[in-house]
């Protein structure tokens, strides 16, 4: 696994200057207000990697048939069965397996509901998934993707990116009032702005053609194989 990297404390945001303004309306102490922002990305140590695996119809790769042909329906046991052998060939434990949900909600006309499930399988190495999509049947398997990812210390590394980033609108504050002759005073305010879009995985659209690069593929692919956080907030320091 790859050690954690700081990408970047200082980040890429645009700070607002608002000097010679009131706190309210009964005070006429000067502030500066910015935005400091903060990103670490993380070496996963647990990856979770989902499969979807549904009946189907053994006529549908037939040459030439079409689905009024469609009668012998291949059982969800037999491809679940199929694929726990291929998994457990490859060293994966039943342990580390999780039926996610089981069903259907769509059937085609004039025939019986094609029956689901998802499994998710609990990995610490992505080699492992490329082993799995060259062992797995491809009948059977409606998609797999990589569902997230994880680290025992995640929230030790939220925390850290968070005050990384209040550092940063502190150091901001500092070179602009620095700049006109002025100093940081007290900190007058702390928002933490609205990051539900950071400090998580975001899974790509990745279906049943997933590859998982080696490590010396691109750095666009590192991504995919990373959890990044990235956090911002917006500060207010008196100016002295």
């Amino acid at each position: 696994m790859k050690k954690i990297v700081i990408i970047s404390l200082w980040a890429l945001c645009v700070p607002s200057i608002l000097c010679a303004q009131s706190i309210s309306a009964t005070s006429n102490e000067k502030f500066i207000e910015v935005v400091g922002s903060a990103e670490m990305k993380i070496a996963p140590k647990t990856i979770y990697f989902t499969i979807g695996i549904e009946e189907y119809w053994e006529e549908e790769f037939k040459k030439g048939a079409e689905e009024k042909d469609y009668r012998t329906k291949l059982p969800l046991a037999t491809i679940e069965a199929d694929l726990l052998k291929k998994l457990a060939a490859i060293g994966i434990d039943k342990s580390q397996i999780t039926i996610k949900e089981v069903g259907n909600y769509w059937r085609m006309r004039g025939k019986s509901f094609l029956v689901s499930k998802q499994l998710e399988i609990r990995l610490d190495d992505f080699q492992k998934i490329n082993d799995i999509i060259n062992k797995a049947n491809i009948k059977g398997i409606e998609y797999m993707r990589i569902s997230r990812l994880d680290h025992p210390q995640l929230a030790e590394y939220r925390k850290q990116v968070k005050i990384e980033a209040l550092k940063a609108a502190k150091a901001k504050a500092d070179y602009f009032l620095e700049s006109i002759g002025k100093k940081t005073g007290d900190v007058l305010m702390i928002v933490e702005i609205d990051s539900d879009r950071y400090g998580r995985w975001l899974p790509p659209s990745t279906m049943s053609n997933v590859m998982v690069s080696s490590p010396s593929d691109s750095d666009g692919e590192d991504e995919l194989r990373s959890i990044k956080l990235r956090y911002e907030v917006k500060t207010r320091f008196a100016i002295l």
